[in-house]
């Protein structure tokens, strides 16, 4: 009977309801975290990614496998240069919520950078899948294609998106070189000039037409277009280990064949 008494005295000193969890409105619940999800895109954008960081996590615990968090967090470990962190990071944002084009073109970004360009070319082509007509995920697809030495079907996806979007810049560049490695010289060089007339400061269409005219064994041809590579790019790793080298192996043939016109007999008239 005492038990009894003491437990009804101890019930009507706790207030109603404490054994309910507090009230959530979903309204605001909804919001907080479109606010917290904009504020760490914010924090990324700005390389603050220890902030960024920071509140993806936080939003996680709240939210597992909030697919917008994930892929967050990714994009950092990818700019981090941590791409073995970042992929099973978008790949569980890809499980969430798969319609996203522009996580499965991170995806397709991260796999690029470790040289799994036929996966790579998986990803972008789901990418430009959902998104046809953004050629920022149509080039790349393109790009990886070429990269798998898959030929006939990177020619098809890089003239859909020259057709697509005619100014995207280097479309007809690896259109060119995607020719050019199916030894089409003749239609390299007309894509390549394509690419000239659209996109002057394209340099790569001149080392692209450089290595057509010296595969044809135009020399003179050759060597005018890797110098106006150098002239266009005088410094970077590119122009010192291959331009200049193309150059001087050029000159040289040019010289040897001169000399050799110069010695031979003079055909009877």
């Amino acid at each position: 009977m005492r038990a009894l008494l003491l437990a009804s005295m101890l019930a009507s000193l706790l207030p109603a309801g404490c054994d309910d969890a507090p009230k959530v409105d979903p309204a605001e619940a909804q919001a907080k975290l479109t606010a917290d999800l904009k504020s760490a895109a914010a924090w990324t954008r700005n390389h603050k990614h220890k902030d960024a960081e920071k509140l993806y996590n936080q939003i996680l615990q709240a939210h597992a496998d909030q697919p917008e968090a994930l892929a967050g967090l990714a994009r950092i470990r990818f700019a981090d240069g941590k791409p073995d962190e970042a992929l099973p990071l978008v790949d569980k944002s890809i499980a969430a919520k798969g319609d996203d084009p522009a996580v499965h073109g991170l995806r397709g970004e991260i796999l690029a950078r470790k040289e799994q360009h036929a996966e790579a070319a998986a990803a972008f082509a789901k990418a430009f899948e959902l998104a046809p007509d953004k050629s920022e995920y149509g080039l790349p697809y393109g790009v990886q294609l070429k990269l798998a030495k898959k030929y006939d079907e990177a020619e098809k996806v890089l003239r859909q998106v020259a057709e697509l979007d005619p100014m995207a810049q280097f479309v007809y560049t690896e259109l060119g070189d995607v020719l050019a490695a199916q030894n089409r010289h003749d239609d390299a060089l007309k894509t390549y000039m394509k690419a000239l007339s659209s996109w002057a400061s394209d340099k790569m269409a001149h080392a692209g037409a450089a290595q057509v005219y010296e595969a044809k064994g135009d020399i003179d041809h050759a060597l005018n277009e890797w110098s106006t590579y150098v002239r266009m790019d005088c410094c970077s790793p590119y122009s010192e280990s291959v331009a200049k080298k193309k150059i001087v192996d050029l000159q040289a043939a040019s010289n040897a064949k001169d000399a050799g016109e110069a010695a031979a007999p003079a055909q009877p008239g």
